[in-house]
Order: C-alpha cells, then structure tokens, then sequence
C-alpha cells in the first residue's frame, strides 16, 4: 500500500521539483527500505524517520511536520493513493492568505470491490466537518502557531487498537483562531478497502469512544456532526427504544414477541420495495448483523459519554 502512495505522489502534475515527501515509519514491523528506496528511484525528494515509540499518528504527524520545509503541509496515509491532479488542484487555494487549510474527496480505490464487511466508513465525497487527515492541507505557520496535532488525543479502544480524533480538533482549532478553509473536489485521494472478518466488522464502532471527547471540546459538532445534537447514527436510536421494549413485551405477554419479527419484515417490504422471499431474508440477515454493531456503537459512545462527560447516543 506505501508503494502505491509513492507512485501516486511521483504521478503529481506539478512536478517533482515542487514538493518534497516525508515518510515516518511509526514502529512498522515491515522493512521499509525497499519500499523507500524504489520512491527516490521515481525521482521523488523524499526524507523519512521512525518513532521510537508507537503513540498513534499523531506523534508521528507532528514529527513529520518537524522534518518538512515547504510552507503547505499536505497530509496523507500509507493506505492511500492520491490521484495525479491533488496537489495542483488544492495548492492555488493557499494563494488566500486566510485559507487556513484545504479538503478533498477521499474515495475508494475504484478498482477494488467492497463487500457487507468491508470497511468503507473513510469514503467522504463531499467535505465532512470531522476533516479527516487522509486528504489534509494545512498552511505550516498555522500548524506549528497552535501547537500541530493535540498528542492527548490518541488513544487505544477497549481492543487494544490505535484511535485518535486529532486531526478533527485541529481543524476546528483553526477555524476557531479565524482561519478559513475550502474543499475542493478535484483535489481527490483513493483509499484502500480494508476487507474485515464479520467479527472486526461489528466491533469497529468501538473507536467512536472518542467522539464524546470531541464533542466537549468543539460544542458546534453537535449541530454539524450529530442529529438533534445528540444521535452520531439515528437508526443506532432503535436500540434505544427496541431493548426496553422487547423487555416490556416479555414481561407482559411472551407471546408478543412476535410483533418485532413483523416489524422486521414490514420494515424489509419498505426498503426492498419488494415480496420476494429471498430479497426480503437477505434483508432481514443485514438488520440481524448490523444490530450487534449497533450494541457496539451505543455501548462505545456511553462509554465516552461518562469518561469525558459528554453525552453523545
């Protein structure tokens, strides 16, 4: 996936005379030096570092940052493939001296194929208030002025797994310090589809432990990131509503219960917009799969809801 990167980068229309490449190896288990070595043989001016410590991206980002000494930082991930036009479609939007960063589309590789478990969450076609880091640029006199990447930020999920919300609250530090920023749908980066198990498939909200967090310190992402202010993912908000009532109806009557398969199958008429059995069983298997994602996610953000004493369903 690196060398992808590299001949993405080397693949720029401006030129390899103008941009350098920083590359921070973040305690990789995988010998990069090949990888490295055939980028400079492309022509690209490239440098590189290794953390001495994994600490999540953002330590390593601000290292990067350190090293460069352009005046535009562009930031990117060793998952992903700009396109050959990126820097020249986002660059000239600097020329605004109160441009404080610049956006993108992050898209799937087109020629990868997703499937039911796949990781796609990263697809952001228009611009997203959370301004994710995979297709960043950010004017370097505003980056170090407050401080880079907030390092308190990165975490590990109740799995052990690297997570962090830095490059959000960097974002909106900025615009809070009245900077401006502009998206630009030329300027697009191509993502790696990560193929999941079905079990990492349903865990992977765990991350979103973070958002509370986020949501305290920028109050405005409850009106550009949540509905209502409150709900991150609405149909996540049946949960809320099915559990007290499945216990109602078991209490009640047992033979009740059947009302939520019934629901279940209305609700699949609607969206298939069809009576076949079978487009109607896969539909019900999707609903049936997704909800313990859902327990995840709810139990994810009421997790960060009372460690960072922000509620956030």
């Amino acid at each position: 996936m690196l060398m992808d990167c590299m001949r993405g980068l080397a693949a720029q229309t401006i030129g390899l005379d103008n941009f350098e490449v920083i590359v921070i190896d973040n305690c990789s288990t995988e010998d990069l030096s090949p990888v490295l070595a055939e980028a400079r043989r492309m022509g690209l001016d490239l440098r590189s570092a290794r953390t001495q410590q994994d600490r999540g991206p953002a330590p390593a980002r601000n290292l990067g940052v350190e090293l460069a000494r352009a005046p535009i930082i562009a930031f990117t991930d060793s998952d992903c493939r700009p396109t050959p036009g990126w820097l020249a479609a986002a660059l000239p939007e600097f020329d605004d001296p109160k441009i404080g960063f610049v956006g993108g589309p992050v898209l799937a590789k087109p020629e990868q194929q997703a499937t039911f478990t796949s990781r796609i969450t990263f697809v952001t076609p228009t611009e997203h208030p959370s301004f994710p880091t995979a297709n960043l640029l950010v004017r370097r006199a505003v980056f170090v002025g407050l401080g880079g990447f907030d390092t308190a930020l990165s975490y590990k999920d109740p799995f052990k797994r690297a997570t962090e919300c830095a490059d959000t609250d960097l974002a909106w530090r900025i615009l809070k310090q009245g900077h401006r920023r502009t998206f630009v749908p030329q300027a697009v980066v191509e993502h790696e589809i990560e193929q999941q198990k079905l079990w990492m498939w349903i865990i992977e909200p765990s991350r979103l432990f973070v958002l509370p967090e986020l949501v305290r310190r920028h109050p405005e992402l409850r009106r550009d990131m949540l509905i209502w202010g409150l709900f991150f993912y609405p149909p996540a908000a049946l949960v809320y509503v099915a559990a007290p009532l499945a216990g109602l109806l078991v209490w009640y009557s047992p033979a009740l219960l059947w009302i939520l398969p019934a629901a279940l199958l209305v609700r699949g008429v609607m969206r298939t917009r069809s009576l076949n059995p079978v487009l109607l069983a896969r539909h019900s298997a999707r609903v049936l799969a997704h909800l313990p994602r859902m327990l995840v996610l709810n139990a994810a953000l009421l997790y960060g809801s009372v460690r960072f004493r922000s509620l956030v369903l």
